[in-house]
Order: structure tokens, then C-alpha cells, then sequence
């Protein structure tokens, strides 16, 4: 019985198991604790019709959570009351209280035991996967928290990222771009060897449900690495002009840009009439038009070299990933952007930012 949608499984991962122990106290008291009590028959008038629709999956969000906490409260209310009681009732009052005792017990051991459990590297590694890409502010509030646990969880990382890749032949967008940027939020020689064995032994720029993932490990790989990035993504470049993949093409130039190596920035510059031309042609989707829109854009009207790696093209792709980034040259960031380029100018332009910032 799943009565909680994933955001709110994250946020509150003990709900699910305090459901359970909820219908369990139901079914006990209904057994063993008649006649019941009038604070036990109004659960049964919320609870059993809340139990029904979550099985039937119409229960939205946490709707459990004011059942629950009523419960948890009502539960010490009962085992207080019982030593009110007069003397010569106690007897009878031993078997409510034992219930009442041990469902309030387990409840609270399962909150513990739950979080806990919920809060190791491989939960939270998992909880990635299952986010839904509308809920961006979860699925970052786990990457930041996977990511301040530093280096020691990148090899799990890197792990997982294997395991699934072996494991399925089409391997889920969702767990695998965002175990993907935590990589890329930690950083370091281990990271930055996943992300480009990814790139050249897991991707064929060939099926289109993959695309997605593809395009952002690329990019997050070339903001891992910078300048070391280039020679791979260079020879993915060089790969897809022989193959005449169009869209390995497109991945590859907009990755290049995020490397922010003035060499890199001059190819990009050199193929600015090609990636112009891919945002004009009817066959380009939407999210990879926005890519090369924001790539442009970026090449066009920035200032710094972070503006070349703040421009959101992830949001698009819509995988959950949207960091809040703004631009140090304060761009207004347009999707659908379509201006004009002087490459031979703009290689100058970026020459003397790149050199200024060595």
C-alpha cells in the first residue's frame, strides 16, 4: 500500500510505514478492544475510507500526515487516560492499554528507524530515480544532500551508474542524469573518469530515449572537467562529422561551450552556421532547440566565462534539473533566442575574458 506520491515519500520517508501501523491498531481494536471507544470509532469513520482510496491510488500528496499526527497524539491521550481509571476497571482497561502501548512504541521506533534509514547514501542515491521531474526543488534539495557528504559518495555514484547501465539496455533518465550531476557537484579525478567513460562507452546518439541524458551528461561532464574535457568531447565531435550524426554534433558543440577553453569556444564559434541552421530545421525538438538557443545566447551576449555554464539548458530537458543559477552579466535567458552572431569578433571577445581570467 503506497498512500504518499514520491515527493512526499522523500520529505516524510516514516509515513508509508506509520500507515501500516495505523491500519494495524485499526484491525486490533476492532478485535480485541470492543466496545470501542468513541475516539477510536471516529478513526474508523477517517481512517478506513483513507486506507480505501489510498489502495485505489486517488489519495494525492500527504493527506495522510493530519491522520497520522492525530493518531500519534490520540495514542498518549488513551494510554493516560487509562490511569484515571477507577481501581476496579483497570483490569479491564489492560487490553486497550496494551494496544494503545505498542502502536504508540513501534510508531515511534519506526519514525527513528525510517529516517534513519532513509538518510544512508544508498537511500538516498535510490530517492533520485524516483522523484518526478516536476518537483525540481526536491530533487535538488537530495542532490545538495548527497553531495555534501563529498568524495565518499562518489564511488557509490559510480557504482550504481555501472550496475545500471549493465543491468538494463535502456537505462531510466531521471536517476541517471541526476547521479550524473552530483558527480559534477562533488567533482574530482573519480568523477570526472564516470562521466567520460559514460560518454565514450555508454552512449550512441542513436535512439531518442536516450537523447536526453545523453545531452546533459555532456554538458555536466564538460563543467566537471573544463579544459580536460576538450579532447574527448573534440573527438566525439570529430565522431559524429564522419558518422554525419546530426544531433551528436549539435551535443557535442554545446558541450564544448561549457568547457570554457578558448580553443573549445573557437569551434564552437567556427560551427555557429551549422548549430543556426539545426535551430531553424522543423525536425529539431523543442528542448534541444532551447540548448542551442541558450548556447548562442550565452556566446553572444556574455561577459564572463561562468555565464558560458549558467545558462540554464537543462530546464528544457526537463529531468528535474533546474539549478537556481543567475548570471554574473545579468543576461536574461530566453529559450527561444535567435539573434546574431559575429563568430570572427566574438572569438576575439571571448580570447581576452578567457586570458583575463587566467
Amino acid at each position: 500500500m503506497n498512500c504518499v506520491n514520491s515527493v512526499t515519500e522523500v520529505k516524510l520517508p516514516f509515513l508509508n510505514s506509520l500507515l501500516l501501523a495505523f491500519t494495524g491498531w485499526l484491525v486490533l481494536t476492532l478485535i480485541f478492544c470492543r466496545p470501542l471507544t468513541k475516539g477510536t470509532r471516529r478513526f474508523y469513520y477517517f481512517g478506513i475510507p483513507f486506507l480505501i482510496l489510498g489502495v485505489l491510488m486517488f489519495v494525492p500528496l500527504g493527506m495522510g500526515v493530519p491522520i497520522i499526527l492525530c493518531w500519534i497524539i490520540y495514542l498518549p491521550y488513551q494510554i493516560l487516560q487509562f490511569f484515571s481509571t477507577r481501581q476496579e476497571r483497570i483490569f479491564k482497561n489492560l487490553l486497550p492499554l496494551s494496544v494503545n502501548t505498542l502502536a504508540l512504541l513501534l510508531s515511534l521506533t519506526l519514525i527513528f528507524v525510517t529516517t534513519a534509514w532513509a538518510n544512508t547514501t544508498p537511500e538516498l542515491i535510490k530517492s533520485l530515480g524516483g522523484i518526478s521531474p516536476f518537483y525540481p526543488a526536491t530533487v535538488h534539495q537530495q542532490i545538495t544532500r548527497l553531495s555534501q557528504r563529498g568524495p565518499e559518495v562518489v564511488t557509490p555514484l559510480s557504482d550504481t551508474l555501472a550496475a545500471n547501465f549493465e543491468r538494463y539496455e535502456q537505462v531510466s533518465a531521471y536517476p541517471t542524469a541526476r547521479m550524473a550531476y552530483c558527480l559534477r557537484e562533488i567533482g574530482g579525478p573519480q568523477a570526472e573518469a564516470t562521466l567520460q567513460d559514460i560518454i565514450e562507452h555508454r552512449m550512441k546518439f542513436k535512439d531518442s530515449s536516450s537523447a536526453k541524458w545523453e545531452a546533459a551528461i555532456c554538458c555536466l561532464y564538460a563543467e566537471c572537467a573544463g579544459e580536460r574535457a576538450v579532447p574527448v568531447l573534440t573527438d566525439l565531435l570529430n565522431q559524429a562529422e564522419r558518422s554525419q550524426n546530426h544531433f551528436q554534433k549539435q551535443v557535442a558543440l554545446i558541450a564544448l561551450a561549457r568547457t570554457r577553453d578558448q580553443a573549445a569556444i573557437e569551434t564552437v564559434l567556427n560551427h555557429v552556421p551549422f548549430l543556426q541552421e539545426d535551430l531553424q530545421a522543423d525536425l529539431t525538438s523543442r528542448w534541444s532547440a532551447a540548448m542551442i538557443s541558450l548556447t548562442l545566447q550565452a556566446l553572444a551576449e556574455g561577459q564572463a566565462s561562468q555565464d558560458l555554464i549558467q545558462s540554464p539548458v537543462y530546464h528544457r530537458l526537463m529531468l528535474g534539473l533546474r539549478p537556481e543559477l543567475k548570471s554574473e552579466s545579468g543576461i536574461v535567458w530566453n529559450q527561444k533566442w535567435d539573434g546574431d552572431l559575429d563568430p570572427e569578433s566574438l572569438k576575439t571577445h571571448w580570447s581576452a575574458i578567457l586570458n583575463r581570467k587566467d
